[in-house]
């Protein structure tokens, strides 16, 4: 889903991805706060790769484009989502648009929750920016988008399911 909104001469896009997770609300931002706090081997912290798979463009091909983000995020709350995670990413590159947005959770039925993250972002090179958003940069930030939600997801369900089957007996004896 997007938007457009003419600001100060710089066109921003709005972006609304969304994906059902397996874990109840009360748990859901806790560990979706630990997917961007816990050190990945091989990345720097506050540093992670986003992804797209051409295939989910619908473009002839099959491409596989990677691209490093400076990541800042804060738990915080809002009257609409108490628990929302603020997100903002940096390419520290003029050819990649930065994103700021919100990442938070919606209940849709006993242990699972919608997990939504929405914003927007303002692409770069101006009008010919614009214009190249219009034909193809957004299906890239929406696609972007999901595969960073169902990177989240796999952590939170994979996280969730490990905690839920540790007992004290099956704790680590030191």
């Amino acid at each position: 889903m997007r938007r457009r909104a003419a600001t100060g001469g710089l066109v921003r896009a709005r972006i609304k991805e969304n994906t059902l997770v397996d874990c109840p609300l009360h748990e859901v931002m806790y560990y979706a706060e630990r997917y961007f706090s816990v050190h990945r081997r091989g990345q720097q912290p506050g540093v992670f790769t986003l992804s797209i798979d051409s295939t989910s463009l619908k473009i002839p091909g099959h491409v596989e484009a990677r691209h490093d983000v400076k990541v800042a995020y804060e738990l915080k709350g809002d009257p609409g989502h108490p628990d929302a995670i603020s997100l903002a990413w940096d390419p520290q590159d003029k050819i990649m648009p930065k994103f700021a947005g919100v990442l938070h959770a919606e209940r849709r039925e006993a242990a699972h929750v919608m997990l939504i993250l929405e914003g927007e972002y303002t692409p770069p090179f101006g009008i010919v920016g614009a214009a190249f958003d219009a034909v193809l940069g957004q299906r890239i930030a929406s696609a972007t988008a999901a595969a960073l939600l169902q990177d989240i997801k796999t952590f939170i369900e994979s996280t969730y399911g490990d905690a839920r089957q540790t007992t004290l007996a099956s704790s680590p004896k030191d």
